[in-house]
């Protein structure tokens, strides 16, 4: 088992330290090589030296007294490619494992290995967050039009800190009589 990740000194409850530390996490995963965050659908419009790519995009942001939560969207997506026609000299035969003459099962099998380990790590060896429901995993191909597929995952990220009553006194005296 890992070790835990003592980071209780960092507020990880802020949005910039969230994409940071997935960003981070991403570029520390020996099978990514490119990481990224925002709309995952600008990545469509550029072309990448190497895949897979790590996407992180935050959708949504609730609140409470005394966590924040994140839901969070983690994109792992590979550029399919045509596997080698190899066959067999005596019967010409070609042999593939999966069905298809692409990498498609290969992507779908190693993006959603590399959300199992990100998604995992973050449940499990981060004391700032927590994963608290299920994680739904959806793949994805020809969402893209430059041949990406892979996995998308979407869950909430509770981030815990202490969200001060008031942090800053927005209103005078000559304003209304109110005070935290």
């Amino acid at each position: 088992m890992a070790n835990v990740v003592q980071n209780q000194d960092r507020n990880y409850s802020l949005y910039y330290n969230v994409l940071d530390y997935f960003k981070a996490i991403m570029k520390n995963h020996p099978s990514l090589n490119y990481v990224s965050q925002g709309d995952v659908f600008s990545i469509d419009n550029r072309e990448f030296p190497a895949y897979p790519l790590g996407n992180i995009l935050i959708t949504n942001t609730v609140l409470t007294e005394k966590t924040i939560i994140h839901s969070c969207q983690l994109t792992i997506a590979d550029k399919v490619k045509l596997k080698s026609n190899e066959s067999n000299p005596k019967t010409n035969e070609q042999s593939i494992p999966y069905y298809g003459t692409d990498d498609l099962v290969d992507i779908l099998a190693n993006t959603l290995a590399i959300v199992n380990d990100l998604t995992t790590y973050t449940q499990f060896s981060v004391e700032s967050f927590d994963i608290p429901a299920n994680i739904s995993v959806t793949p994805f191909r020809d969402n893209f039009d430059n041949g990406l597929a892979g996995h998308v995952a979407t869950f909430d990220l509770v981030a815990f800190g202490f969200r001060n009553r008031c942090t800053y006194t927005l209103l005078t005296d000559s304003d209304l009589d109110f005070s935290c």
